[in-house]
């Protein structure tokens, strides 16, 4: 492939701009010329704030892009349902107001500056939205990890854990009830044992965290309620699960 002949008569300028900036002002000086396009990729996932886990749970929201200081370039772009995944491209010259809209989550607006964060040509940036906090929401701990038929929280699921008890630090008016799931295979009875286990672990946790006791209900439902009526390890997984239904906002 031939040499760009604009791209070639490019680098010799820069060249010699650096080198008689260098005589001038010494070998600390280095002018920084960027050739070529401006337009980069700057792609990421929308996740929920007490997950941030794109592979567990994506957030589908409207992404508003308006360059400053004018609003000369506006993008609208939607994050997969799914995965929460979007991609979009950007203007290096331009800094951005970013605004994200997602039903069940509080907006989310940043002022962006785009160079600051590109990395190997490209930015990667992932946001992470706060669950709206109204009365009867139910939100679902997708990295609480239990092992198979036990109650002991391993220490992946500490962060999510964490999230929730600084959500309730900072609004000490909520009330929250703790919801167990397992999946529905098995004995019933054992199913139902298991699941309250779970929601006092959790619970233990949380007062662990100095959250008062008498601000967390809970509630076993066993295996009456699985998500997914299949035979699958993928589904059992989704089924055995803990959720946290906002009973008070004051």
């Amino acid at each position: 492939m031939p040499f760009p002949r604009n791209l070639y008569l490019t680098t010799i300028l820069i060249g010699i701009v650096n080198l008689f900036s260098m005589a001038v002002y010494g070998s600390d000086f280095m002018l920084n010329i960027i050739a070529g396009d401006t337009i980069v990729k700057m792609h990421g996932h929308i996740t929920d704030t007490l997950s941030q886990s794109p592979a567990s749970i994506g957030v589908k929201a409207k992404i508003v892009l308006e360059s400053l200081p004018h609003g000369s370039e506006i993008g609208i772009i939607t994050s997969n349902d799914s995965s929460g995944y979007y991609e979009y491209y950007i203007n290096l010259k331009y800094s951005y107001r970013i605004e994200i809209n997602s039903e069940g989550h509080r907006y989310f607006v940043e002022n962006f500056k785009p160079r600051a964060a590109l990395r190997d040509g490209e930015i990667k940036r992932n946001y992470y939205l706060e669950p709206q906090i109204k009365e009867n929401q139910l939100i679902r701990l997708n990295d609480l990890i239990f092992d198979q038929g036990e109650s002991l929280i391993t220490s992946d699921s500490y962060g999510e854990l964490n999230r929730l008890a600084n959500i309730m630090k900072e609004n000490e008016s909520i009330q929250i009830q703790l919801e167990g799931h397992t999946d529905y295979r098995g004995s019933k009875k054992l199913n139902m044992e298991l699941s309250q286990k779970r929601v006092d672990a959790v619970r233990n946790y949380l007062i662990g965290k100095e959250i008062n006791p008498k601000r967390i209900k809970t509630k076993a439902f066993g295996g009456s309620q699985p998500l997914i009526k299949e035979k699958s390890i993928e589904a059992s997984e989704l089924n055995r699960r803990v959720e946290v239904r906002i009973l008070k906002v004051s």
